[in-house]
C-alpha cells in the first residue's frame, strides 16, 4: 500500500479526470489507482465493514474524501457525462468502485431527479450487498430527501408496499438511514408508514423493525414512546410486545419504566 501523500494524491486525482467524459478509460484508471493505494494485507477479521460481502480495497480515507471533492465541478458542469460514469462503475465488482458511483450520484444536480429515480429503484434489489444497499440508503439518497421529501418518502412507501420481505428490509433501513439527517424532521410520517408492521411483526424483518426502533428513540425518545404505547393499544399480536420489549433498554430511563407498566397491564 502507498503511503498518503497529499500533494501526490491530489496530482493523481486530476490525471484521473482527464478522462471524466470517457467512462471506460476512467473506470480503467481509477482501477490502477485504488489499486495503488489498496491494503492488500488486511484480513478478513479486521474489516470495519465486515458486513460487506463483495471484494475491497480497504482505501485510506483521504482518497475517497479527496476524489468525491474533486468530482464535484466535473458533475456539476457536465451531469449527463456524470450519469453515464456512473452507470459504468456500477458495474464493477469492487466496494468502493460502486461506492464512487453512489457519491456520483448524490452529487447529480436537483434537476436530474428523474434520472436519480431511476438508478435507485434499478440499483436497490434484495440481492444487493448490505453495506452497498446501506449507502445508496443513506448517501445516494441524502440529496432526494433533502431537496425532493415527498419523492424520497413515495420511494421509500414503494419498498414497503412489495410482497418481497427483503424489499421491505430494504424501505425500513432507508427510513433508518432517513432519520439519522439532521434537516429530517418529518417524523410522524415515519410512524404512520411502519405503523402496519409495528402492529403484525413478520419474523422476516422483525430485527429491521427492531433496529429502526432504536433509531427512532435515540432520535425523540418521547414520540416514539407515545407511538408504541398507542401501538400496544391497537395491536392483538404477541410479537408486537416481544418487539417492544427487546427495544425497551434503549430508552431513557423514565421512558423504559412507562413502557414496562404498559406491557403489564
Amino acid at each position: 500500500m502507498t503511503a498518503v501523500n497529499p500533494t501526490r494524491l491530489r496530482f493523481q486525482i486530476q490525471d484521473l479526470l482527464l478522462y471524466f467524459g470517457s467512462p471506460g478509460e476512467f473506470h480503467r484508471r481509477l482501477e490502477g489507482l485504488f489499486n495503488l493505494y489498496a491494503n492488500h494485507a488486511l484480513r478478513y477479521g479486521e474489516i470495519v465493514q465486515s458486513y460487506t460481502l463483495i471484494s475491497m480495497y480497504h482505501l485510506p480515507d483521504p482518497v475517497m474524501r479527496q476524489l468525491r471533492l474533486d468530482l464535484v465541478p466535473y458533475i456539476q458542469s457536465d451531469p449527463e457525462e456524470a450519469l453515464a460514469l456512473m452507470d459504468e462503475l456500477w458495474g464493477d465488482p469492487y466496494f468502493e468502485i460502486r461506492q464512487v458511483a453512489i457519491n456520483i450520484l448524490d452529487l447529480i444536480p436537483d434537476a436530474n431527479t428523474e434520472a436519480i429515480l431511476m438508478r435507485l429503484e434499478k440499483w436497490l434489489t434484495p440481492e444487493l450487498d448490505p453495506a452497498l444497499a446501506s449507502e445508496l440508503l443513506s448517501t445516494g439518497m441524502r440529496n432526494l430527501q433533502t431537496k425532493h421529501p415527498q419523492t424520497w418518502e413515495s420511494l421509500i412507501k414503494s419498498f414497503l408496499d412489495h410482497d418481497d420481505p427483503k424489499m421491505i428490509a430494504l424501505g425500513l433501513l432507508g427510513l433508518q438511514e432517513g432519520i439519522k439527517q439532521p434537516a429530517y424532521n418529518n417524523l410522524p410520517t415515519v410512524y404512520r408508514l411502519i405503523s402496519p408492521f409495528i402492529q403484525n411483526p413478520n419474523s422476516d424483518i422483525f430485527n429491521n423493525l427492531q433496529k429502526l426502533i432504536v433509531a427512532l428513540a435515540a432520535r425523540s425518545p418521547t414520540e416514539t414512546a407515545f407511538f408504541l404505547k398507542q401501538s400496544l393499544i391497537i395491536s392483538e399480536s404477541p410479537e408486537t410486545i416481544r418487539l417492544i420489549k427487546q427495544c425497551i433498554p434503549f430508552s431513557p430511563d423514565e421512558i423504559q419504566s412507562e413502557m414496562k407498566a404498559m406491557i403489564k397491564k
